[in-house]
């Protein structure tokens, strides 16, 4: 879980509504500026600013990989939260998503959103999956039916270990683009 002052901050800035700079202690992962809409005991669900100080989707982390989350050492904080406001953009929780456990946030993110974004940093910072989950096999391993970055949809599922994902996004404008060119996926 994440360190007692990551902890606490992130508790800080969901109840006062100031954004945050959260960094991970998985080598070369992204570092991510977001409002706190939700923490569980396992994960936290951030509503991320885009580069465009923009809200742009939403991002599942694990609690236990988040090194630092403050809006120290972030001189644009209250310049990004004041721009969002202006444009009429706030934060939005999402309160039917479990953040509890892995399987329970797969499977309420899964009814909620028709693509989910799959990162497992620690093995490869670089790579992000997206598709549509397709459950959990019994030996916990998370099934996606991949759509490619031409909006075309594999017509296999691919695996990988539910211990090994660091993250998940939802929503956005590039994974609302592949849903809104590639439609829904052929059953599989």
């Amino acid at each position: 879980m994440a360190r007692g002052t990551a902890l606490k901050d992130l508790k800080r800035a969901r109840r006062c509504g100031e954004p945050v700079r959260v960094r991970r202690e998985i080598a070369g992962a992204d570092r991510l500026d977001a409002y706190v809409v939700g923490v569980g005991r396992k994960w936290v669900l951030l509503h991320t600013i885009s580069d465009e100080i923009r809200l742009d989707g939403y991002s599942a982390i694990r609690l236990r990989d988040i090194q630092h989350a403050t809006r120290s050492g972030w001189k644009g904080a209250m310049t990004a939260h004041r721009a969002i406001a202006l444009r009429g953009e706030y934060p939005q929780p999402l309160p039917d998503i479990d953040l509890d456990s892995t399987k329970g946030l797969i499977e309420t993110l899964t009814a909620a959103f028709p693509l989910v974004g799959v990162y497992i940093e620690k093995l490869d910072p670089h790579v992000c999956y997206i598709g549509r989950a397709r459950g959990i096999t019994r030996n916990k391993r998370l099934r996606l039916q991949e759509i490619g970055p031409a909006a075309d949809w594999a017509l296999t599922s691919s695996t990988n270990k539910t211990t090994d994902i660091t993250r998940f996004d939802i929503s956005g404008g590039y994974i609302d683009a592949l849903h809104a060119v590639g439609g829904d996926p052929p059953e599989c």
